[in-house]
């Protein structure tokens, strides 16, 4: 079903392209959307000229305050769950000691926003250079569950057994990030409705956070004690990163 979708966005990228192309040879070199009061949409361009989120939004939009002056920005919002479980058997000399279930969960969710303050640098005419800066803040979150039965085999009565010993984990964390971003970059105008650009960002983000575990040890040996351990922590520090040379597709309303 994605791979249908991407053929069809695809098919659309390039009919339009193509269409706006066309009409753009009849306009006149100035007449461009990047005037006071212009929304746009904004799309990244990936491999094979499917579109995909623009600088990892899943919401992206400019908005020009003047013919040199715009305001770019971007939600992203991604999160996943994941269950599983599992039979477990096993035996010891032949001998059957019968299964026990096993079982494992992983949650994950991810938000971020990025602002951009842009200024043009030649508003005049189909080619346009911009450059610009802007905060940007992040939240990461994930859980993991998990249920892992063994097998072990010990001496009892005069002989060996096996007993099933169950270990159960969990285990969090939370992190946040605050930071900036600049960009350098130039966008084409096929029409005036429609435009390309190429862009270079780089980022630097202070992040934060803490996590947590905990497990517990159970079996059916006889007389075995239970036990349970906790554990928490907390990091932080600076990370600097590098989206490369992006491309993307603005459509202006």
């Amino acid at each position: 079903m994605n791979n249908h979708n991407n053929r069809i966005l695809s098919l659309t990228f390039l009919t339009l392209t193509v269409y706006f192309f066309s009409q753009a040879q009849t306009q006149s070199l100035d007449s461009t959307s990047v005037k006071e009061g212009i929304w746009a949409l904004q799309f990244g361009i990936a491999n094979s000229f499917t579109l995909t989120s623009f600088q990892g939004a899943t919401i992206g939009a400019k908005y020009q305050l003047s013919d040199k002056n715009a305001i770019r920005g971007g939600i992203t919002i991604s999160g996943s769950t994941n269950d599983g479980t599992s039979s477990n058997s096993g035996s010891i000399d032949d001998t059957s000691y019968g299964s026990t279930p096993g079982s494992n969960s992983t949650k994950s969710a991810n938000v971020s926003f990025v602002l951009q303050y842009l200024w043009y640098m030649n508003p005049n005419g189909p080619v346009h250079f911009y450059t610009g800066l802007g905060p940007l803040v992040s939240y990461t979150y994930s859980k993991t569950s998990v249920n892992s039965p063994y097998l072990y085999n010990a001496y009892d009565a005069g002989s060996y057994r096996g007993y099933w010993e169950h270990q159960i984990g969990t285990s969090n964390s939370t992190q946040w990030g605050v930071g900036g971003s600049g960009v350098v970059g130039v966008e084409w105008f096929a029409s005036r409705w429609l435009s390309i650009h190429a862009d270079y960002n780089e980022s630097v983000q202070y992040r934060w956070g803490s996590n947590s575990s905990s497990q517990d040890n159970s079996s059916t040996y006889p007389n075995y004690i239970s036990s349970h351990t906790d554990s928490s922590g907390k990091s932080k520090g600076w990370t600097l990163s590098s989206s490369g040379v992006a491309f993307g597709l603005n459509i202006y309303l």
